[in-house]
C-alpha cells in the first residue's frame, strides 16, 4: 500500500518546483534548473548542489525515479520523472496552496489577482 500524499506535505519550495518541472515530461538536473530559473524569477541562482540533495531526498522518498534517457542524449546525464506517487504529492501541494491562497484572500491579506 503506498502512503498517503499528505504525508509528504507541506513540500520545501523548491521541491514543489522540482515536481512542476518534471510534470511534463523526465529531465536532467542542469535542464530542471533552467527551466525553474526561466519560469520563477523570484527564485534567483539555484546551487546545484541544492539542487541535486533534493532530487535525491525527493527520489529516496519514492517522489521520484530515475529513466532511461533519450537515446542522443549525453551518458553522463541522469534522467528523472515524477512517479504515480509523485504526481498525487504534487496535486495535493497544489490544491493545498490553493487553499492557503483562498484564506490569505478571505481574511483580505491579498487581492484577486486581475
Amino acid at each position: 500500500m503506498s502512503p498517503a500524499p499528505s504525508q509528504f506535505l507541506p513540500l520545501h519550495p523548491l521541491e514543489f518546483r522540482i515536481l512542476m518541472t518534471l510534470n511534463v515530461g523526465a529531465s536532467y538536473g542542469a535542464s530542471i534548473v533552467r527551466q525553474i530559473e526561466a519560469q520563477e524569477s523570484s527564485v534567483g541562482r539555484l546551487y546545484p548542489a541544492n539542487l541535486f540533495r533534493r532530487i535525491r531526498d525527493l527520489t529516496e522518498r519514492g517522489l521520484l525515479a530515475e529513466t532511461d534517457r533519450p537515446e542522443d542524449a549525453d551518458t553522463r546525464r541522469t534522467y528523472v520523472r515524477l512517479t504515480d506517487l509523485g504526481q498525487d504529492v504534487l496535486q495535493a501541494e497544489a490544491r493545498r496552496l490553493e487553499a492557503l491562497v483562498r484564506d490569505a484572500r478571505a481574511h483580505d491579506l491579498i487581492g484577486d489577482a486581475k
